[in-house]
């Protein structure tokens, strides 16, 4: 067994642990119950799952988080009102590294297809939004605004699916924007590297690396009415942070595999 699944395994049992452990001893257990209530909010449940996402991309992945000491406090553990957060899409793990480094409950917006059904207690505990191909989803778009309006935080990723080949920024889908004019909500722009590069959104999971997410900017874009410039200005942020080249083949094309069509 190689060493990244060897950590996996811990990561879920020491999850499975806790879990077992807080059902079958309630009374025993409140203090461990309040205190993952406590990480990001939203119940125990999310917090045990949240606690089994830091130990492994801590771990696994040796994230390093630069910059995160100028967020606002908005997207800051305690912090209060809506946001959204805008990350170039490097890896399977991106929303778990951006969630280890923001210590608010980020309600994420992800394609229906790639959440797999036993995964489903994950997906319901993370009030994940699925997002189906095709025409746009205006129901979870009207989610995803009513959640940002009353005062939670929304992330995704614009290119819509795994850039490849890595180091180079594709378009960012016009939806974004549109989400930031709506709901008026500050949007933290984030550039993520050095993740391993595989063949699968799935397949990076099993994989070491020494992440990166870096604070980019946060860009007020209310005033905006073109959501498409909108977005661009997000892409232009990231491009200018990273340096690196454009690609201006959309990763939602026909002909792009949607196995690893993600956020």
């Amino acid at each position: 067994m190689s060493p990244p699944t060897l950590a996996i395994w811990i990561v879920a049992g020491i999850a499975a642990w806790i879990l077992l452990w807080m059902w079958f001893i309630p009374r025993a257990t409140r203090r461990i119950r309040s205190t993952l209530d406590a990480r990001i909010g939203d119940g125990p449940l999310v917090g045990a799952i949240d606690l089994a996402s830091c130990c492994y991309c801590r771990w696994v992945h040796r994230v390093r988080f630069e910059g995160f000491d100028r967020l606002p406090e908005t997207f800051r553990h305690g912090g209060a009102g809506g946001g959204v957060v805008v990350a170039n899409h490097t890896a399977g793990m991106d929303p778990m590294l951006v969630q280890t480094g923001l210590r608010r409950l980020v309600r994420w917006m992800m394609w229906a297809d790639m959440m797999t059904p036993a995964l489903d207690c994950a997906w319901k505990a993370g009030q994940v939004l699925p997002v189906s191909h095709g025409q746009a989803d205006s129901t979870t778009l009207r989610k995803a605004v009513r959640h940002v309006k009353q005062g939670g935080i929304i992330g995704l990723f614009p290119e819509g699916a795994i850039a490849r080949p890595p180091g180079e920024l594709r378009p960012f889908q016009p939806g974004v924007g549109l989400l930031a004019r709506l709901t008026r909500a500050p949007v933290l722009v984030l550039w993520i590297h050095d993740t391993p590069y595989t063949e699968t959104a799935w397949g990076s999971l099993a994989r070491t690396s020494r992440a990166v997410v870096e604070f980019v900017d946060v860009l007020d874009l209310s005033k905006e009415k073109d959501p498409a410039v909108a977005s661009e200005m997000l892409r232009d942020a990231i491009a200018r942070r990273s340096g690196w080249p454009r690609n201006e083949e959309s990763m939602l094309e026909p002909e792009a595999a949607t196995e690893d069509h993600a956020d």
